[in-house]
């Protein structure tokens, strides 16, 4: 069974009109795989179900524990909205729980180490249909408690289930077509990298990925493929 995983971040998801690009990629990737989709919370603040949103609704006094809980609602929720969409549109696809994930971490719930991957649900659903649709960012604790693998760790989610399904590349899409030496939203001369190994992306310190992801990539030499939702480019390739 050929499997591909692909991770769409929230401003690729945060409107009816920015996932359908989305949709093209994964509906295309369809034609000779199974697809994993990773996705993160839709949108940015001020967007309804965004991160930072769902945390301005709980007061300071939560716990760790429940402020995990409340921000792992933005993964769910997108994960369900992805799914239906997909549904609409002829795929068979299934939307699968944070339990169900097999992302098992420690009780450090802002920023959890995992401690085992545990393919055994997401493969038995590969076999039953084309797509599964998972919430990235979010793990779950040996007692089923909600953790959360620190901001943008849907990035590391993506490469986790990768891994997880013995796989050696993981396309990871965003609103900006690969990595550049600058903000190609800021300077129009800015200048995209086709390759990047793993130590010059950790180097550069950039927002792009999370670092765990490329961490976790690098040791296990995982092919990270950067591109955009918006675009046709082949991206960036971060490998060693």
């Amino acid at each position: 069974m050929d499997i591909k995983v692909m991770k769409f971040g929230g401003t690729s998801l945060r409107s009816e009109a920015t996932r359908k690009y989305a949709y093209r990629h994964i509906i295309e990737a369809t034609e000779n795989s199974k697809v994993v989709v990773v996705v993160s919370a839709m949108g940015r603040y001020p967007d309804a179900y965004a991160t930072d949103t769902l945390l301005s609704m709980g007061s300071e006094l939560l716990s760790k524990e429940e402020r995990a809980k409340l921000v792992s609602i933005g993964e769910q929720l997108s994960a369900i909205k992805i799914c239906s969409e997909l549904l609409e549109q002829g795929v068979r696809a299934f939307s699968l729980n944070f339990i169900e994930s097999g992302i098992r971490t420690d009780n450090n719930y802002e920023y959890a180490k995992v401690i085992k991957l545990d393919n055994k649900e997401i493969k038995m659903k590969l076999n039953e249909y084309d797509v599964i649709v998972v919430g990235g960012f979010i793990g779950t604790s040996y007692e089923n408690r909600v953790t959360t693998l620190g901001r943008g760790g849907s990035d590391y989610s993506a490469v986790l289930f990768a891994h997880m399904l013995q796989l050696k590349e993981v396309d990871i899409y965003t609103d900006v077509d690969g990595v550049y030496d600058r903000d190609p939203k800021l300077n129009e001369y800015a200048v995209r990298y086709d390759r990047l190994t793993y130590d010059e992306m950790l180097n550069m310190k950039s927002r792009v990925l999370h670092d765990r992801s490329v961490i976790f990539a690098k040791k296990h030499n995982i092919k990270i493929y950067l591109k955009g939702t918006f675009s046709n480019h082949s991206g960036t390739v971060i490998e060693g």
